[in-house]
This record gives structure tokens, C-alpha cells and sequence, in this order.
């Protein structure tokens, strides 16, 4: 499986890490998560809805010039575990073109044990953010 290269560098140190570790690494991955900017703030009827997830997630996406795409998620601080799993896929997925993005499979985060820390409910909710992502990336390209 070939994944964008910071999203591979993301599964590769997860995947060594202890239960622990991999808690506390999602906590900062959820604390260095962007608030979504100020022009998209009134814009939630733009955004794509996440229903997979018990949190409420939105994801926009916007595509530069070169064809690089980024993506802005809109989650409560309240809930760190999807902010830090949704972190992990912004930060292995901004930048990239979207052939990159669409072709990343659902299961690419089974080599991390992510079920060693989170709930499969989490986990149910973690791909459903990975699918929206694709689907908004597909809009705006």
C-alpha cells in the first residue's frame, strides 16, 4: 500500500508506539488542530457533514493552483479523540493532489493498532471522516 509521504510518516510512528503514547499523541494531535478560519465559519451548509461520527464534524476542502488540496474540519475542542484522529489525516493529507487523496484505502490505519487506544466506534468514525474527505476533495476539484 503506497500512502501520501507525511501520511505514512504519521502510520509509521504511531505504529511503534505504546497504548499510552498513542493517547497522548492523538491529545496533541487534537490540541494542534486549526480552528477552522474565519471565512468559513457561516458557511456550514457548504461543508460536508461526517454522519459516521457521534461528534459533529464538517469538512470543506479548497484546491490551490497547483492542484494541491486543503482540507478544514469544523470539530468541538470537547472531543479530543476526534480532533486528534481528524488531525492525523488533515496533517497526512493537506497538500496533496487528489489522486493521492482518493487513493489512500479505508483501512490504511490498521498497521497504527489505533484499536489498541480508541473504541471501534471511534475507529467506525474515523473512516467515515477519511471517505468525506475524498468526497469533498472530488467537489472542489
Amino acid at each position: 500500500m503506497t500512502l501520501p509521504k507525511n501520511l505514512q510518516e504519521i502510520v509509521d510512528d504511531i505504529a511503534s508506539m505504546s497504548r499510552e503514547e498513542k493517547l497522548e499523541t492523538l491529545i496533541a494531535y487534537a490540541e494542534s488542530m486549526p480552528d477552522l478560519p474565519e471565512r468559513f465559519r457561516d458557511e456550514r451548509s457548504k461543508m460536508e457533514p461526517v454522519p459516521e461520527c457521534m461528534t459533529p464534524v464538517f469538512i470543506i476542502a479548497e484546491k490551490d493552483p497547483s492542484g494541491s488540496i486543503t482540507f478544514h474540519l469544523d470539530i468541538p475542542k470537547q472531543s479530543p479523540t476526534v480532533r486528534g484522529l481528524a488531525s492525523i489525516l488533515t496533517n497526512g493529507l493537506n497538500g496533496c493532489p487528489l489522486e493521492e487523496i482518493i487513493s489512500v484505502p479505508a483501512d490504511f490505519y490498521l498497521p497504527m493498532n489505533l484499536h489498541e487506544a480508541v473504541s471501534q466506534q471511534r475507529l467506525n468514525g474515523f473512516i467515515g471522516v477519511l471517505a468525506h474527505m475524498k468526497q469533498a476533495a472530488v467537489k472542489v476539484s
